[in-house]
């Protein structure tokens, strides 16, 4: 019995050693987030960290925070830069219009609050895909908000999770040093989900189809994807391959 209970088989160790490694990602995103530019950096290390969990691909959950954190610090502390100024702006706006009474106040608040839900749609794919996929910030952008409106019911549901977050921490404020862990592991396998078609298979999966690894070991991560950009956009990789054949040939 008491084997059973201290193998590490066990559901309830399982569950435990999972949110003791949710509180340790939440406490190093939350000391990585406090010269606060360096939010951005900190999101990518710790959807890059969920999404390796998610595909079943993690090793240490601080290791693979930290290696993401340094890879992607420069990027992700302009990319945060960039997308708090839009947000404090439209925030701005947004006050001011429901403060200023009705009228045209009323369209422009509207207005406001709409390109604002369309920023935070983009902001949610943003740090995942910077995790995940080696891009200029341009394109970043750009697959972020695409994504964001392909999977328009995931977008909206992740978006109510995280608001129910910031809400219950409002409520039991003590829930900050856990909750953002939990919120991000929720969206990190749904990010997985997303990004399957453009990711490789997990190493495992490729170790199967080769016979396994012999020595049992986990091979080092490659932290970047290959993002296939004629699949993302809705074309046949096949068929754009036979087209720049046919091109190769006719010249």
């Amino acid at each position: 019995m008491f084997e059973r209970f201290f193998n590490s088989q066990n559901p309830l160790w399982q569950v435990m050693n999972t949110v003791f490694d949710l509180f340790v990602l939440n406490t190093l995103w939350l000391i990585c987030c406090i010269p606060v530019v360096t939010i951005g950096p900190a999101t990518t290390g710790a959807y890059y960290a969920l999404i390796q969990r998610a595909r079943g691909e993690q090793t240490e959950i601080h290791k693979d925070f930290f290696r993401s954190f340094r890879q992607n610090l420069k990027q992700g502390m302009l990319i945060g830069v960039i997308l708090t100024l839009i947000g404090i702006f439209l925030a701005v706006d947004i006050y001011m219009c429901r403060v200023s009474g009705k009228g045209v106040f009323t369209f422009f608040l509207f207005f406001f609050g709409v390109i604002f839900l369309f920023w935070a749609m983009t902001t949610l794919y943003t740090f995942p895909i910077l995790a995940k996929f080696e891009r200029k910030t341009k394109e970043i952008f750009i697959w972020a908000f695409t994504l964001s409106i392909k999977n328009i019911f995931n977008t909206l549901v992740m978006l109510f999770v995280i608001g129910a977050g910031l809400w219950l921490c409002r409520i039991l404020p003590g829930l900050i040093f856990i909750m953002f862990g939990l919120v991000t592991q929720y969206c990190a396998t749904v990010f997985a989900g997303i990004f399957k078609p453009w990711l490789p298979k997990p190493w495992y999966l490729e170790e199967e189809n080769e016979g396994g690894a012999p020595d049992g070991s986990v091979p080092t991560d490659n932290t970047y994807a290959d993002f296939d950009e004629a699949a993302f956009y809705g074309y046949d990789p096949e068929e754009v391959e036979k087209m720049m054949h046919e091109e190769d040939s006719d010249e």
